[in-house]
């Protein structure tokens, strides 16, 4: 084999070579997990031992983030019925997490079907509501205990917690926290854009002192 028969054969070699990295670059999935449903989890044996991304809803009431590791159930995104998986949670879950989140889970699937997760990040739903009926913080406050009412404040700098706390967040008057303010209990998930200072509307009643929230937007005009 003469010289340039020899260099066209080691180039084309090359090629072939870099061509076959690409495409194992393309079709291996992110940090070796596969993504996989709750429902393949469920029903799948061949996935013990396997690494898996999963997406899922939190079961509302399933978790504990006193138990360390934190153990909660999710089921597919969107449904109301069918399988759900135990989650096995080692890390720090984010302030946003609380009943019904979408938790996007990698970790390994158990003999017993669990997950072992140790990464977990949440997606916040966009949520607004208009502020022009909400009541103020004073008028809340003098309002009768364990009476519905919605209404708007602003994000206390420092106060968020987790879906855990017995007070979630606190909500004042006014963007740098001064004026009238009350904590509020809300086991849910917080909506896209919380953040220190930012303006709420809150529906729920007040009862022994702490707004206990069933619902919490971003406010509009």
């Amino acid at each position: 084999m003469n010289n340039r028969a020899r260099n066209r054969l080691i180039g084309v070699t090359a090629i072939i070579l870099i061509l076959a990295a690409v495409l194992l670059v393309t079709l291996l999935p992110s940090g070796g997990a596969y993504s996989q449903t709750v429902k393949d989890v469920a029903t799948n044996d061949k996935l013990v031992g396997t690494r898996v991304k999963v997406t899922g809803t939190v079961v509302a009431g399933s978790w504990d983030k006193k138990t360390n590791p934190m153990v909660f159930k999710i089921q597919d995104q969107g449904a109301t019925t069918g399988p759900q998986v135990q989650v096995v949670y080692d890390g720090s879950a984010p302030n946003t997490f609380g009943n019904d989140t979408v938790a996007i889970l990698t970790g390994t699937v158990d003999k017993l079907g669990s997950i072992k997760a140790n990464d977990m990040l949440t997606k916040c739903p966009s949520k607004y509501q208009t502020k022009s009926d909400a009541a103020k913080i004073a008028d809340m406050l003098a309002a009768p205990s364990d009476t519905p009412i919605r209404v708007q404040g602003f994000l206390k700098a420092g106060t968020l917690k987790d879906a855990s706390a017995a007070q979630r967040f606190v909500i004042a008057t006014n963007a740098d926290g001064t004026g009238a303010s009350a904590p509020v209990a809300f086991p849910g998930t917080m909506p896209a854009g919380t953040k220190d200072g930012v303006e709420v509307v809150v529906f729920g009643k007040l009862e022994a002192g702490v707004f206990v929230a069933t619902d919490v937007a971003i406010a509009t005009k």
